[in-house]
């Protein structure tokens, strides 16, 4: 009991979990505000919660101050371009759905219109699932960020599908219960990160590694350099 209520304890740990996922939304929530930001503040959001699941130190606030400056014009040209084309599909959507009401049918070319209208709001929602995370921890050109974050959404489809539900039943659970709905950004960015970084290590393994743990992998190889430099002497 003791141990589950000191400083390293599973209470102190999920207490601190809690609190930086609270700092988090409310960080969020607050540079969202302007609206046009809030692809910004998505990034920089990213950037914390999947340094922080990775146990790097850094301070909550200015972590994300730093990160949100720092990829603010990509992470905003990013939002802007989905803002915009999310739009445009909603509304399109919108219109045949009211034909389709009024009429009772689709004729001709709009039976494929509408669901192929769908699925391209469905593959943006899967794509934006990367998109500002990527932007967040790898330093990519617009158009690179763009196509890997695309490629990896249809590679890892059930990882777009599952947080993509994850984001839906949050919604949902917050406006059932209001007092969790301030919390859905962080408690989104934290749950989604685990699965999001399992998928980046997969193609860059060095990302947020311990860096005691690169030092002592360096100090391994060259012990094994001068092991076979040794043995090659005496041969």
């Amino acid at each position: 009991m003791r141990d589950f209520f000191s400083l390293d304890g599973a209470f102190s740990r999920y207490g601190t979990f809690v609190a930086d996922t609270l700092i988090l939304s409310f960080l969020w929530i607050f540079f969202s505000i302007p609206i046009f930001t809030i692809g910004a503040a998505t990034s920089a959001m990213y950037y914390v919660s999947t340094r922080r699941i990775a146990d790097r130190e850094g301070y909550i606030s200015s972590d994300f101050w730093a990160a949100f400056k720092a990829n603010f014009k990509k992470a905003t040209l990013f939002w802007l371009l989905i803002l915009v084309v999310m739009s445009i599909l909603a509304f399109n959507i919108w219109l045949m759905l009211g034909d389709f009401i009024a009429e009772g049918t689709l004729g001709g070319i709009m039976a494929i219109v509408l669901p192929a209208q769908f699925v391209i709001m469905l593959q943006i929602t899967f794509v934006s699932i990367f998109i500002f995370p990527m932007t967040a921890r790898f330093e990519m050109g617009f158009l690179q960020t763009l196509k890997s974050s695309f490629i990896m959404a249809n590679r890892h489809f059930l990882t777009s599908i599952t947080c993509t539900v994850l984001l839906v039943g949050l919604i949902i659970g917050g406006l059932y219960f209001i007092v969790i709905l301030f919390a859905v950004p962080g408690i989104y960015a934290m749950l989604t990160s685990y699965m999001i970084m399992r998928i980046f290590k997969r193609y860059r393994p060095e990302i947020d590694k311990d860096p005691r743990l690169e030092i002592a992998e360096i100090e391994a190889r060259k012990a094994e350099e001068r092991r076979k430099r040794s043995t090659s002497d005496k041969e």
